[in-house]
């Protein structure tokens, strides 16, 4: 069996892993955010891993755009 696992600390952790809200194996506790995958054949994880990578860059590129557009006190 093959496995990846990914932590993020980030103060929006909860953000990220919503960009994943439909994996199961996601977890969040407070800003860390851990991503866990198993596969049996290492291309198929491969293939599962640059998807879920791909949607943490997308969220994280919007996240960045919201937080500049958002006034600084």
């Amino acid at each position: 069996m093959w496995s990846i696992r990914l932590e993020v600390d980030s103060p929006h952790a909860k953000s990220l892993a919503a960009s994943l809200a439909t994996e199961h194996d996601v977890s969040v506790s407070e800003n860390l955010m851990t991503l866990k995958l198993e596969e049996p054949r290492a291309k198929d994880l491969r293939a599962m891993w640059n998807t879920r990578l791909r949607s943490l860059v997308i969220a994280r590129n919007v996240i960045e755009v919201m937080d500049s557009s958002t006034p600084k006190e």
